[in-house]
């Protein structure tokens, strides 16, 4: 079967041009801005598609995005589908039916469901959960703990994107700040070739700033009070001892959600 997204306007590596994607088998076999413009012509009844949709051969079908942007797909390497566990909130069919309703066509989940993802086991559960369910690719992060570095070896790290390590306050034990423990996740990830995306807040300092915030206000101080509790000081410290783990293992690092101009600077050649 021959699809052929055409007259769209493709955005790809940093340039626009006017043209055509031709699919064959479900893969894109070519980028041609030859073929001619289509024809508009009537809808046939009953067609689900646009009334410039047409069919020139039983085994051709042409898509009319004159007008439209062909982009490629998304790859979202941070989300979290709460499956299993929490599926009151959301699961894998329902969030990757969304994502592929965005343009999202691939994504790797986070570690932080019931169970935790820091056992094989519950690695295979979520991957085979996603093998009957999900409607676009799909990986998962394996999460890191003070005491299951010796797991990374059986990773699979063409199934598994890479090791995600919480250095701030998380629920359950996936908090992992213990130097000794972040030399192991560090140097292990480094020397199997695992990247590191890391969640990085100094729960230390985080503490200290809580228990002043509490003395002046309560127990359950106003949201408002948040940038105070989890502070700029609080991300600088922790992103900065994950760099230097990183250059220290040659380990690749990925931080999530950034916070400040300060941790972007660490990042500069």
């Amino acid at each position: 079967m021959k699809t052929i997204i055409a007259d769209g306007t493709i955005v790809n590596e940093g340039t626009q041009r006017k043209g055509s994607l031709v699919i064959e088998d479900g893969k894109i076999v070519s980028i041609d801005s030859s073929l001619p413009p289509l024809t508009p012509h009537p809808p046939v009844q009953g067609d689900l598609q646009s009334p410039h949709t047409q069919h020139p051969s039983p085994n051709t079908l042409i898509i009319d995005a004159s007008g439209c942007y062909i982009l490629p797909g998304i790859i979202d390497s941070h989300v979290h589908f709460r499956e299993p566990g929490l599926t009151e909130k959301a699961d894998i069919e329902s969030e990757s039916r969304a994502a592929a309703a965005g343009g999202v066509t691939s994504y790797m989940e986070m570690p932080n469901t019931v169970p935790q993802t820091t056992t094989l086991e519950a690695l295979e559960d979520k991957q085979r959960r996603a093998a009957s369910s999900s409607h676009v690719n799909y990986s998962f992060f394996f999460g890191a703990t003070n005491d299951n570095t010796h797991l990374f070896q059986k990773l699979d790290p063409h199934r598994v994107p890479g090791i995600k390590l919480f250095m701030g306050s998380s629920t359950g034990n996936m908090l992992v700040d213990a130097d000794e423990s972040l030399r192991l996740v560090f140097s292990e990830a480094a020397r199997l070739g695992l990247p590191v995306m890391a969640h990085c807040e100094d729960t230390a300092i985080i503490n200290a700033n809580l228990k002043a915030v509490c003395e002046g206000y309560g127990d359950d101080p106003p949201v408002a009070l948040h940038p105070l509790i989890r502070s700029e000081e609080a991300c600088l410290r922790s992103t900065q001892k994950a760099v230097q783990l990183a250059k220290k293992y040659n380990t690749r690092l990925h931080v999530a959600h950034i916070s400040t101009a300060d941790e972007l600077d660490l990042f500069v050649p």
